[in-house]
C-alpha cells in the first residue's frame, strides 16, 4: 500500500530534527499512558481542559510532540519498529484532523489492506439504504461511509487538539492467552478488530507476540463544539507487531466518547 501523502511532510521532518531513539524509562502508568478506569480517569480529564494542549495539525509541531513520546520496554525492538509506531501515531491523528479529508481517512483505515470483507459487504449495503452515492473498491466504501457519518453528526474531522503528557509507548509481550482491556468507562466505545482473532489463535498455539499499549487524550475541534464546550476523549490503542509485513497493526481500542460511531473501526 501507498503510505499517505501526509508522510511527505514528516521525511522532510526527520532531515531537519533527526531521529533518536528514546531510551527504554520505567512509567508507573498500566496502559501506555494512564489507567482507563473511570474514577481514575475524570480528575485528569478537569486538569486537561484548563492546560495548553497540542494542536492536532500536520506540520513540525505535531511530530516533535509525539516524537518525545518516551518508550517503556523490557523487550529488544529495532530503531525501525519505533519510527513505525511514530509514523502510526501521527498519520491516525493528521487523517482525522483538520489537515485530513476522506481520502486520507480511508488511507489510514486501509493501511493494513482488506482484513474484513464482510465488514465491508455490510457497509456497501448500508450507503445504498441511505442513498449515498459510492463506488465499489473499498477505498471507495471507506471513504464514502467516513463522510457520510461526519455529515449525519454535523462534523468536518474528529481530533482538534491531544494530550500527550503522560503517555508512553510501552512494549510488551504476550503469550498463551490474550489479556484484554478490561477496566474501561462505562460508556466506552470498544472495538476488536478481525485481527484479534487470529492473534489470539497464535498465542494459544505457544507462539509469542510484541504489542504496544498506547495512550493519548484528544479534545474535540471548537468550532464543532456544543454548549457544553469541547469534549476530551481518552484514547487507548494497542498495536500488535506483524513481522510478515514488518508494521504494526491495529488490534484493540478503546476511548470513552459521546459520539461512539466516529470511527469505522468495526469495518477492520
Amino acid at each position: 500500500m501507498q503510505p499517505l501523502a501526509v508522510r511527505i511532510l514528516y521525511v522532510v521532518l526527520i532531515a531537519v530534527y533527526g531521529v533518536s531513539s528514546v531510551a527504554a524509562v520505567e512509567t508507573k502508568y498500566p496502559h501506555g499512558g494512564f489507567d482507563p478506569r473511570l474514577d481514575k480517569l475524570q480528575g485528569l480529564l478537569d486538569y486537561i481542559h484548563t492546560v495548553e494542549k497540542i494542536k492536532v495539525k500536520a506540520g513540525p509541531r505535531l511530530w516533535k510532540a509525539i516524537e518525545s513520546i518516551p518508550v517503556a520496554t523490557d523487550i529488544s525492538i529495532t530503531p525501525e519498529q519505533e519510527a513505525d509506531l511514530r509514523d502510526w501515531l501521527y498519520d491516525f491523528l493528521v487523517a482525522f484532523s483538520v489537515s485530513g479529508n476522506d481520502s486520507l481517512a480511508a488511507e489510514f483505515y486501509l493501511r493494513e489492506g482488506i482484513n474484513n470483507p464482510t465488514a465491508l459487504q455490510h457497509m456497501k449495503k448500508t450507503l445504498e439504504n441511505w442513498g449515498i452515492p459510492k463506488g465499489d473498491t473499498p477505498f471507495d466504501l471507506f471513504q464514502a461511509m467516513h463522510r457520510a457519518v461526519l455529515d449525519y453528526q454535523g462534523c468536518e474531522y474528529r481530533f482538534g487538539n491531544a494530550f500527550f503528557r503522560h503517555s508512553t509507548f510501552k512494549i510488551f509481550e504476550m503469550q498463551d492467552q490474550y489479556e484484554s482491556y478490561r477496566a474501561h468507562p462505562r460508556d466506552a466505545a470498544k472495538a476488536k478488530f478481525k485481527l484479534q482473532k487470529e492473534v489470539k489463535e497464535a498465542l494459544r498455539a505457544g507462539e509469542k507476540r510484541v504489542f504496544t499499549d498506547i495512550a493519548f487524550v484528544a479534545e474535540d475541534p471548537a468550532e464543532f463544539a456544543g454548549s457544553a464546550g469541547s469534549v476530551c476523549t481518552p484514547f487507548f490503542c494497542r498495536l500488535v507487531w506483524d513481522p510478515e509485513r514488518a508494521m504494526w497493526r491495529f488490534v484493540e481500542v478503546v476511548y470513552n466518547s459521546k459520539q461512539p460511531n466516529s470511527f469505522l473501526f468495526s469495518a477492520l
